[in-house]
């Protein structure tokens, strides 16, 4: 993910600054998408293996990253499968390089 490895000292925010007004509603700002517009996100999660085939119901989450700009958000699980960005919890960091 080569994009997330840049400088983000300028572009960090605390918490809560991504989020927008509460009631507000924009379909370019809604929890599919990320702050930076991207619709693709890395899920960060543990799936039960049975005979060789994955369940497709996470047993846990983790962490929601846009591969775009390196946000992470906490993810949200909906009862119909979609999964949506929860709040903000700051960059990726890629400690293994």
């Amino acid at each position: 993910m080569p994009n997330m490895a840049r400088n983000r000292d300028s572009e960090r925010q605390g918490r809560g600054h991504d989020r927008r007004p509460e009631g507000a509603s924009c379909p370019q700002d809604d929890d599919s998408r990320c702050i930076c517009g991207s619709q693709r996100f890395v899920l960060e999660a543990y799936l039960e293996v049975e005979g060789g085939m994955p369940n497709p119901e996470p047993i846990e989450v983790e962490a929601l990253t846009c591969p775009e700009c390196g946000r992470e958000y906490e993810p949200i699980l909906t009862g119909n499968g979609r999964v949506l960005r929860g709040e903000f919890r700051g960059y990726f960091d890629d400690d293994e390089g």
